[in-house]
């Protein structure tokens, strides 16, 4: 990242069904005929995909072990900035 680049100060936030509609769409995208020229481009759709999905999986898995605080996990929301 360039140095003089600024870090966008609107923030949105990702709900838990958003999060796994965005990895259904990566994946989708990945496995498309329109990026059949860019392994790579697959590639690294497929694992932004795998990686949102072991997120989530993870914040669920941690949500079943802590009672008092499973509302809260189950409701995770991931702030991302402006793409």
């Amino acid at each position: 990242m360039a140095a003089n680049e600024t870090i966008p100060t609107s923030v949105q936030t990702l709900t838990v069904p958003e999060a796994h509609s965005l990895a259904d769409r990566l994946l989708s995208r990945s496995l498309s005929a329109l990026f059949v020229g860019s392994p790579e481009v697959r590639r690294d759709l497929c694992m932004a995909s795998r990686a949102i999905r072991s997120m989530l999986h993870e914040v669920d898995r941690m949500a079943a072990y802590c009672e008092d605080g499973d509302n809260r996990l189950h409701a995770f929301t991931i702030n991302v900035g402006g793409c």
